[in-house]
C-alpha cells in the first residue's frame, strides 16, 4: 500500500514536469511541502499536477500530498543584467573613453570585453528586444514608444505570443525583479489606471521599482514601486535615483538571500544615466570637473579615445581615425564663451556616467559580499544605443526645447551654468559630445544605418565559466542575442507555450559560445541582422554591411519636416541634394570567411567601399581611377542601398584624416 502511494506521488511529479524520470530533477520526500522538481518549461506555467496522496472518509487514514515547488536545474546561476542608457561606445574608460568606470572595468579583467555588439539605435526598441530575445518590429516597439501607431510592430505592445525573459524565468523558479527605467509600457497605459499587463509586474517581473517612460529627473522622477506611485524625494534633500535604486536592488537581494537562501534570482538593472536629463550629484560633477578630461574640446578627446582603443586592442593598429562631420562646429572654431559652456556640459555627463557606473558597483560588490558573485552571470551593456545629439548644436538647459524644435543661444544657457545638473535644469550636452563619445565610429543615436547609432561594449563575467579574464571578443552579437545567453546559462529552453499561447521562437543567438577561449576567434554564429528606424537602415550578413545614408540631422530634431525616405532617400551620386557628410575611418580589410581582421592598411580592390563611395564619383579626378575598384550594384539594388565590406565600418582609400589644430584649454579660473 505504502509502495502504491510512493508510485502515484512520482507519477503526480511527472505530470507536472511534462518529462521523462531521466531528465526530471526531484528533490526531498514527493508529496511534503519541501519537496521541489524542476520542469522542461515548454509549457509555462506547467499543468497543475495530479494529487498524489490518498482521500478517504477519516482525515487519520488519508495522506496528505504537496505540490513540489518549481526550481530552476541545478546549478542554474543568479543573473545580473545591466543596461545604460545613452552611453556611447567610447564613452567609458573600459572601451578607451576618457570618464572613469571602475565597475565596468573590473567586469571586462574578470571575464570578456565584446567589440562588435549592436543595439536598435533607439531607447524603447532596444529595450524591447532586450527582454525578448527578438528583434523590435516583431514585439511592437519599431519607432520610440512615445510615437507609437496603430500599426502592427508599431504599436508599443508586447505581444503575449513572444514571451519575455522575466515570464520565462520566474514560470521556472526564479526570482525576478526589475530596477530603473521602464520604456515598453504603452504611453496609454502608463497611469496608476491601468492595465498592468505592460508593465514590469505583467511582463515576468515579481518586483519593479523605477520611473515609466523615456527620461525622468533624478532628483524628483516619476516613481514607482510595482504600480504605486512613491515619493521618497519629498522632504529629502540630496536624494538622487541612481542612488536609491541602488540601495533597492541590494535590500531586494539581501532579503532574498535571508529568505530563500537557495532561490536564484534575476536582477534587470537599467538606470536612467545617462539619458537626459544629466543629474550627477554635486560631488561627482567637482570630482570629474577637478579631472579637466573635457578641456581640450571634443576634437582633442575623439583622438585621445581613439588612440586608448588602439592601446586596449579595442582598434587595429593602422586604423585612422574618420574626419569631422561638417554639420558640427570643429573645437578651433568656437567662441570662448561657447568652450566653457561645452565643457560644463560635458563635466556633468561625464560625472553623471561616473555617478552611475560607482552605483552599480555597490550592488556587483553587494553580490560578491553575500558569497554569491561565484554564482552570478554578470552581463554590463554600456548604453541601448549611440550616444544622444538630442540637445542639438549647443546644448540645452532644458532637453524639451529640442522636442519643441527651439534652440537655446549659447549667452541664454549662462542662466543656468552655475547650477547645471541640479534639480533645477533638465540638461543635455551639445552634439559634438556625442559623435565624440561615439569613437571610433561616425554617426549617433538615432541612426541605426552606422554603427555609431548601434555599436555598444558588453563586458560579461560568470566566475568558473568564463575563464579567459580579460579577453576580448569580436563576434558580431545584437541585443536579441541576450535572452538565448541567459536561457543556455541557465539550462532552461524556450517555452512552446505561455498561458496557452503557442510562442514565436526566439529571434536572436546565444552568445555562450564565446566563453571558450578556444573559441575567440571563432566565426560568427548571427550571420545576419537588419537594422532600421524611421526609414534609415542597414543590413549585416557575414561580414558585409549594406545601408542608406542619413537624410536627417539628430541633432536638428524637430526643426525640419522629414523627407520622404522610401522614395526619395538620397544615397546616390545622382542626386544634387546635400547630404550630411560621411566620417570615414580607415580599418584593415576583413575575411568574409571568418569575420577577423587581417593586418594590411591598404584594401585590395572589391574588398572595402564606404557607404557613399557613389558620392564620390562626383569627384571628376578620382572617378576614372576609382570605378573599376568599386563594389558595384546590381540592377536589383535600390539605388539608396550602399555596401560596405567591413564588419565593424568601411574603409577609404581618399582623404586622409585632416590634422587638427591643438584647441586653445580653458584654465581653471576661466572654466568656474
Amino acid at each position: 500500500m505504502k509502495f502504491g502511494r510512493i508510485f502515484v506521488s512520482v507519477a503526480a511529479l511527472l505530470v507536472l514536469g511534462c518529462v521523462a524520470t531521466d531528465a526530471q530533477q526531484v528533490t526531498g520526500v514527493p508529496g511534503s511541502p519541501t519537496a521541489t522538481t524542476t520542469i522542461t518549461g515548454k509549457q509555462l506555467p506547467p499543468p497543475d499536477p495530479k494529487f498524489g496522496g490518498v482521500i478517504r472518509e477519516k482525515a487519520s487514514e488519508s495522506t496528505p500530498w504537496w505540490a513540489p515547488r518549481v526550481v530552476p536545474p541545478k546549478g542554474a546561476p543568479n543573473v545580473l543584467l545591466i543596461m545604460t542608457d545613452d552611453q556611447g561606445f567610447g564613452a567609458p574608460s573600459t572601451f578607451g573613453g576618457v570618464i572613469p568606470t571602475p565597475t565596468m572595468d573590473r567586469i571586462a579583467r574578470d571575464g570578456l570585453r565584446y567589440t562588435n555588439f549592436h543595439s536598435t539605435s533607439l531607447c524603447s526598441p532596444t529595450r524591447a528586444a532586450i527582454i525578448t530575445g527578438r528583434n523590435h518590429h516583431s514585439v511592437g516597439f519599431g519607432v520610440v514608444g512615445e510615437i507609437a501607431t496603430g500599426f502592427p510592430g508599431y504599436d508599443s505592445i508586447i505581444p503575449i505570443e513572444k514571451g519575455t525573459i522575466g515570464t520565462i524565468l520566474k514560470a521556472n523558479g526564479y526570482a525576478t525583479s526589475w530596477f530603473g527605467k521602464d520604456h515598453n509600457t504603452p504611453f496609454y497605459q502608463s497611469s496608476q489606471a491601468g492595465p498592468f499587463d505592460q508593465w514590469p509586474n505583467g511582463m515576468g517581473f515579481d518586483y519593479f521599482y523605477g520611473f515609466v517612460g523615456g527620461d525622468a529627473s533624478q532628483w524628483q522622477p516619476n516613481l514607482f514601486r510595482n504600480t504605486t506611485a512613491i515619493y521618497p524625494f519629498l522632504d529629502n534633500p540630496g536624494w538622487n535615483l541612481e542612488t536609491a535604486m541602488a540601495d533597492e536592488a541590494i535590500q531586494y537581494i539581501k532579503q532574498l538571500k535571508e529568505i530563500a537562501p537557495g532561490k536564484p534570482w534575476f536582477v534587470y538593472y537599467v538606470p536612467g544615466a545617462t539619458h537626459a536629463p544629466h543629474h550627477p550629484t554635486p560631488e561627482w560633477v567637482k570630482k570629474i570637473s577637478d579631472m579637466h578630461l573635457f578641456d581640450e574640446g571634443w576634437n582633442k578627446v575623439r583622438e585621445k579615445i581613439f588612440a586608448n582603443q588602439k592601446r586596449l586592442g579595442i582598434m587595429p593598429e593602422n586604423a585612422k581615425l574618420t574626419s569631422w562631420p561638417e554639420g558640427l562646429p570643429q573645437w578651433d572654431s568656437l567662441s570662448w564663451e561657447e568652450k566653457k559652456l561645452f565643457i560644463k556640459q560635458a563635466d556633468v555627463y561625464g560625472a553623471y556616467l561616473a555617478y552611475a557606473d560607482h552605483e552599480i558597483g555597490r550592488v556587483i560588490q553587494a553580490v560578491e559580499d553575500l558569497g554569491e558573485l561565484d554564482n552570478t552571470l554578470i552581463i554590463y551593456i554600456g548604453g541601448d544605443n549611440g550616444a544622444s545629439a538630442e540637445g542639438m548644436v549647443n546644448g540645452t538647459p532644458n532637453e524639451f526645447t529640442t522636442f519643441n524644435g527651439v534652440p537655446v543661444p549659447v549667452k541664454d544657457q549662462f542662466l543656468w551654468y552655475p547650477f547645471w545638473g541640479s534639480e533645477r535644469t533638465f540638461p543635455h550636452f551639445a552634439a559634438g559630445w556625442a559623435w565624440a563619445m561615439d569613437t571610433p565610429f561616425k554617426w549617433v543615436k538615432q541612426v541605426p544605418s552606422h554603427f555609431g547609432g548601434t555599436a555598444q561594449g558588453v563586458v560579461m563575467s560568470w566566475p568558473g565559466h568564463i575563464t579567459d579574464k580579460g579577453g576580448v571578443r569580436r563576434q558580431f552579437c545584437h541585443v536579441i542575442d541576450i535572452v538565448p545567453t541567459i536561457l543556455e546559462a541557465v539550462g532552461i529552453e524556450q517555452p512552446d507555450t505561455i498561458n496557452g499561447i503557442k510562442q514565436i521562437p526566439i529571434e536572436g543567438v546565444s552568445m555562450a559560445y564565446t566563453w571558450d577561449k578556444a573559441n575567440a576567434n571563432a566565426k560568427t554564429r548571427h550571420t545576419t541582422q537588419y537594422f532600421e528606424m524611421l526609414g534609415n537602415r542597414a543590413i549585416y550578413h557575414d561580414g558585409w554591411v549594406a545601408a542608406t545614408t542619413p537624410v536627417t540631422l539628430p541633432w536638428e530634431l524637430s526643426t525640419k519636416t522629414p523627407p520622404d525616405v522610401i522614395s526619395g532617400t538620397i544615397g546616390s551620386s545622382t542626386t544634387s541634394r546635400k547630404i550630411p557628410p560621411s566620417s570615414t575611418i580607415w580599418l584593415p580589410r576583413c575575411r568574409r570567411s571568418s569575420n577577423r581582421c587581417r593586418t594590411s592598411s591598404t584594401p585590395r580592390p572589391r574588398s572595402t567601399t564606404c557607404y557613399r563611395s557613389t558620392i564620390r564619383r562626383l569627384h571628376a579626378g578620382t572617378r576614372r581611377a576609382q570605378a573599376s575598384r568599386r563594389v558595384g550594384r546590381s540592377s536589383s539594388t535600390p539605388a539608396n542601398l550602399l555596401v560596405s565590406r567591413a564588419p565593424l565600418l568601411r574603409t577609404s582609400r581618399t582623404n586622409p584624416t585632416p590634422s587638427l589644430p591643438r584647441s586653445r584649454s580653458l584654465t581653471a579660473a576661466q572654466r568656474a
